[in-house]
């Protein structure tokens, strides 16, 4: 396995564990009428941290460089969504529902892995994308008492977001990381504040600090992720596989911080959403010894 594979696998388990960290703590802030604006507005310190560290040190317009500024920006649009998704949906549905819902990001992974990276697809990713799916429909459940609108909600923002990650790879020279991390945040934090100046609100001290603690935790995520897809290269979905371990962590945290829990047949959909990943795993090692 080539090193770039063990490096970009690396920074996305990391990111995972950010990832359900802070979905963790915006599950709790959402019940105390925190919008996700607020949310952005509060926590843009850790965001606006990074350019003024590299302007420090001098090396911003380095990392800004950009062949195609269009590439980036439309990757910001399409992001710009997810903040609200998350917000909405953690309010509406549990955070072991909204993780193991997030969790079908490698199965759309590998269809647009097949449609615009030209990767190919063999009988192991087949089946795991049609185990995959069965498991979808046992976790959001359709036509039972425990379906919920916001499952659909969360599965359109797993869209949205596995766009994002397969324009990073599919234009990875276009610019940075940092570059590619900057731009994408720079029209969500627009958009917040605007919304932070028609609602105001005044948050207390420990609020404040969870806010903080996220932002520093979305933001880890968001610049890891963003790497991990950049150096993967043509091994897009060899990596995404290690997504699959949030599920176990969010039920965990789900569990002992909020009471909340998958019911039998969300159960069943999330052992079949992770049994997918695990068959999908030799045929994307093949991919990978391939090229």
């Amino acid at each position: 396995m080539s090193k770039n594979i063990i490096i970009a696998s690396s920074a996305l388990l990391t990111a995972s564990v950010f990832f359900v960290l802070n979905d963790a703590i915006i599950n709790y802030l959402s019940s105390l009428n925190i919008q996700f604006y607020h949310f952005i507005f509060y926590g843009s310190p850790a965001y606006i941290a990074v350019p003024i560290f590299l302007l420090i040190k001098g090396t911003l317009k380095k990392n800004l460089i950009c062949n195609n500024y269009w590439i980036p920006l439309i990757r910001g649009l399409i992001f710009a969504p997810m903040p609200f998704i998350t917000f909405i949906s953690l309010k509406n549905i549990s955070l072991p529902e909204f993780t193991t819902l997030n969790m079908t990001a490698p199965l759309i992974g590998a269809i647009y892995g097949f449609i615009f990276l030209k990767e190919k697809l063999n009988f192991f990713v087949y089946t795991s994308l049609a185990i995959g799916f069965l498991g979808v429909i046992f976790v959001i459940q359709p036509g039972f008492d425990n379906f919920n609108i916001y499952f659909l909600v969360t599965l359109c923002g797993v869209f949205l977001i596995t766009t994002t990650t397969t324009i990073v790879n599919k234009f990875n020279s276009v610019t940075t990381t940092i570059g590619y991390f900057l731009y994408g945040g720079l029209i969500t934090h627009i958009i917040s504040f605007l919304l932070f100046i028609l609602d105001p609100i005044i948050v207390s001290y420990n609020v404040f600090l969870l806010i903080t603690i996220a932002s520093i935790f979305i933001n880890l995520a968001l610049f890891l992720a963003t790497f991990a897809f950049k150096k993967s290269q043509k091994h897009y979905s060899a990596i995404f596989c290690l997504v699959y371990l949030q599920i176990v962590w969010a039920s965990l945290l789900g569990f002992y911080f909020f009471n909340e829990y998958l019911n039998q047949y969300a159960l069943i959909g999330a052992g079949l959403i992770v049994l997918s990943g695990i068959i999908s795993i030799p045929g994307q090692l093949k991919q990978v010894y391939e090229k």
